[in-house]
């Protein structure tokens, strides 16, 4: 057994439980699923020092759980301090987001800088920021306690210097609260009032929205909070978003996020209403899954009414808003006729992970070696199953991939570049990744990969040399779209295109080309509840191409729901899927659909522009 199925075996069966171990031990899900990553990478570290025999491998993710947990608390308490005579400034003093955005800057400008250091000054450094005492720094360099000093002295001078002053970078660039100010306003006292609720909306989007200019000079006092956000929102702008984490009404909201699946309603003449229900996606362990719902199943009723071309969006917004309804199922006999079966009820659930690796398939007697990899959720603690999936690829010596993004919300960029630098052509550390126009304020910036894979939104950071073994290096990749392709999916189809050649498939993408970043009151006690997720930056590729709201057009247009019935992602034949392999021109090429012909879609569910994966009753 070669070491990359153990390893997936491994995975399979453990990760519930290793989650489950760190939740109790943190307390938090976010973290739980951060120390869970940690742990398989590290076994992943081992995985050549274990016996494939091995019955019981948890005792040891046991082990290395409790490690993680207590390195990240070491490191918590101690960083502050091996960096205090860097910074000059304490991080509570600037506003949490602006201060986390130019942290995060700052990190990446330390971590270029180590690299130029002496080899003892650098180790003793990196020991010392991961939470390492100067005696057990000294007994790991086999050297003595006042060197390790001199060590850390000669770091922080060289520091310094390269970097310089770094309160112009973090201290100096002024807060949301106190700009201009030669102090900090007094924090405010008593209830939280609307107007105070407003202030913090309209100084956050004045200085990270990307259509600042027209915002107004002075806040709404008495206007609700989410209208006041409403009323400040461009006219081009489809996707900023703000909600109450503990109000499960300000939410956003599809299908997807509350039932774990997509559908849409296409004009069907055959049925009762002339419309009929396709369900297209159903999330393993969700709660659609629970109802047995099937990608390929047909409805004809929600809540009892027959759909058609005029009723079919309010119909499926309703089932969105009310958290429940009846779906009417249907079957379709070989002339086309449908028959109504029987009535299914749907309800919210709890929590939905979705999976990122959907479904990945090498595919058998294909020549080249073709892989078929659906990819659906950017999701950055499920970074070590997306190298597993491609170390697999690597091994198995596969040279043409078919990566389909149909159903993929987006997410994290940060994976994205990942999966980008694992496709690409001659992509390294240093190879642009990505291109951000923001506003006047926030100016225009240059991403690398490395840079990006460093700043992850949840999870440890992938180091670029982690991705390099597992790179495949494709002059081509065959993509598959759809409309509910956006945000980070389509950062992968743009982004690609100066590194490779591009063949995209299926229908037009969603339109995202802007970024958002996440805004919240990181004051204590916390005393605006909302989140704020605003258009920040307008996104290209290395060539500087972008300009994409409409949406990324395949050249190889193909709907899936001109035929029925949907068949099995990954099949071939799958419509999509079987143009790709066509175009490879691998044995077997394109199996035809002897399905029987739809007629054009008539209403859909709204795609999801960003991921929301937290579902309530």
């Amino acid at each position: 057994m070669s070491a990359e199925i153990f390893f997936i075996r491994l995975y399979n069966v453990n990760y519930q439980k290793v989650y489950d171990f760190s939740y109790k031990l943190c307390g938090d899900r976010h973290r739980a699923k951060d120390i869970t990553q940690q742990c398989f990478l590290r076994l992943w570290e081992k995985i050549d020092t274990i016996s494939s025999d091995t019955e019981d491998i948890f005792p040891l993710l046991f082990v290395i759980a409790k490690r993680v947990v207590i390195d990240e608390s070491r490191k918590a308490t101690t960083s502050a301090l091996a960096h205090k005579d860097i910074y000059h400034t304490s991080p509570g003093t600037v506003d949490e987001t602006e201060s986390r955005m130019h942290y995060k800057q700052l990190r990446h400008r330390l971590s270029n800088v180590l690299q130029s250091l002496p080899d003892k000054p650098r180790k003793v450094y990196q020991y010392r920021d991961s939470g390492y005492s100067h005696k057990e720094i000294a007994d790991m360099l086999n050297i003595s306690i006042t060197t390790v000093r001199t060590h850390l002295r000669t770091a922080t001078h060289l520091i310094r210097k390269n970097i310089g002053n770094t309160t112009v970078i973090i201290a100096a660039a002024c807060t949301l609260w106190a700009c201009g100010k030669d102090k900090d306003p007094a924090t405010p006292t008593g209830p939280v009032t609307t107007a105070e609720i407003n202030r913090w909306i309209l100084d956050s989007m004045t200085y990270f929205y990307y259509w600042k200019d027209g915002l107004p000079a002075t806040p709404d006092p008495s206007m609700e909070a989410a209208a006041w956000f409403g009323q400040l929102k461009n006219a081009a702008d489809r996707f900023s978003i703000m909600y109450d984490p503990l109000v499960p009404a300000t939410y956003p909201a599809g299908l997807r996020s509350i039932y774990g699946m997509e559908a849409t309603v296409i004009g069907y003449a055959k049925a009762p209403g002339g419309a009929l229900g396709v369900v297209q996606l159903v999330q393993p362990g969700s709660p659609a899954a629970s109802k047995e719902l099937k990608r390929g199943q047909l409805f004809t009723r929600i809540n009892g009414t027959l759909l058609n071309t005029g009723n079919a969006a309010s119909l499926l917004a309703k089932l969105v808003t009310d958290k429940k309804g009846d779906l009417t199922m249907a079957t379709q006999s070989t002339d086309g006729a449908i028959t109504e079966t029987t009535i299914l009820k749907v309800t919210a659930g709890g929590i939905t992970q979705e999976p990122a690796v959907q479904q990945s398939v090498i595919l058998d007697n294909t020549t080249p070696k073709t892989a078929y990899l659906c990819f659906n959720y950017f999701d950055d603690t499920q970074s070590a199953a997306l190298l597993q999936t491609f170390s697999n690829y690597k091994q198995q010596g596969v040279k043409q991939l078919v990566l389909d993004l149909r159903y993929s919300p987006g997410g994290s960029t940060a994976i994205a570049a990942i999966l980008t630098a694992l496709i690409g052509n001659n992509i390294n550390a240093e190879s642009i990744f990505a291109k951000y126009t923001g506003n006047s304020r926030l100016g225009n910036r240059t991403m690398t990969f490395a840079q990006t894979m460093a700043l992850p939104e949840s999870g440890t950071p992938v180091a670029f040399d982690q991705v390099k073994p597992f790179q495949l290096q494709l002059s081509k990749i065959y993509i598959l779209t759809g409309t509910h392709t956006a945000s980070a999916a389509e950062m992968i189809v743009n982004n690609l295109k100066p590194y490779t050649n591009i063949i995209q498939i299926g229908s037009t993408t969603l339109g995202k080309d802007e970024g958002m970043i996440t805004i919240t009151d990181g004051r204590n006690p916390k005393r605006i509840p909302w989140v704020l997720m605003p258009i920040t930056y307008k996104l290209q590729n290395a060539a500087g191409a972008g300009g994409y709201s409409t949406g990324i057009v395949p050249a190889y247009q193909v709907d899936e729901l001109a035929s029925l019935p949907l068949q099995p992602l990954g099949s071939t034949a799958d419509p999509l899927t079987a143009k790709a392999l066509e175009l490879i021109g691998v044995a077997g090429g394109r199996i035809s659909n002897s399905g029987l012909k739809a007629t054009q879609n008539a209403a859909t569910s709204p795609a999801m522009a960003y991921p929301v994966l937290i579902s309530r009753p």
